[in-house]
């Protein structure tokens, strides 16, 4: 998203017909558009470039549900390729690749379905935080001791 063209919201309003041009010419047929006293930016697209990326994000669903529904696809392609894509997944035992496979298939799956990415974004960090913990013996031999009594109480979480 850093490579889209940038507009600022105003021009949109003051100037859209220049603007919407600019949409038309620009290489991803996407512009930034920065809200001046916002945090969030928004992207301007045509209908037509967001069901043509929607639909390759369903393709790709499709795809690795099928490669995971085969066992033997599954072994030889899927979890081959997996520390390519996630090279902290080597540091995952291997049932919990083939988990951490099959969880990513299914939680695609399902924000797909819905329209919605944040669900696959926190999966893959709580996998990557994992394998985080694997990767550290010190850490794993803490987590792993036993523990005796009450450790006390807990305190509460802030917010930032």
């Amino acid at each position: 998203m850093s490579d889209l063209q940038e507009v600022n919201f105003s021009d949109l309003l003051q100037r859209p017909n220049e603007t919407v041009e600019k949409l038309k010419a620009s290489r991803h047929r996407a512009l930034r558009v920065h809200r001046r006293g916002s945090e969030d930016d928004l992207v301007l697209t045509t209908v037509q470039q967001a069901t043509e990326e929607h639909e390759v994000v369903d393709l790709a669903v499709r795809l690795l549900r099928a490669v995971m529904s085969d066992p033997v696809l599954r072994s030889q392609t899927l979890l081959d390729i997996l520390p390519r894509i996630f090279p902290w997944s080597m540091f995952l035992p291997p049932e919990d690749r083939i988990g951490f496979a099959q969880e990513l298939v299914d939680v695609m799956d399902a924000s797909s379905e819905l329209g919605v990415s944040a669900p696959v974004l926190t999966l893959i960090a709580q996998w990557r935080n994992t394998a985080d913990v694997w990767a550290d013996p010190e850490l794993l031999a803490i987590l792993r001791s036993p523990r005796e009594g009450d450790l006390g109480p807990v305190p509460r979480p802030t917010v930032e």
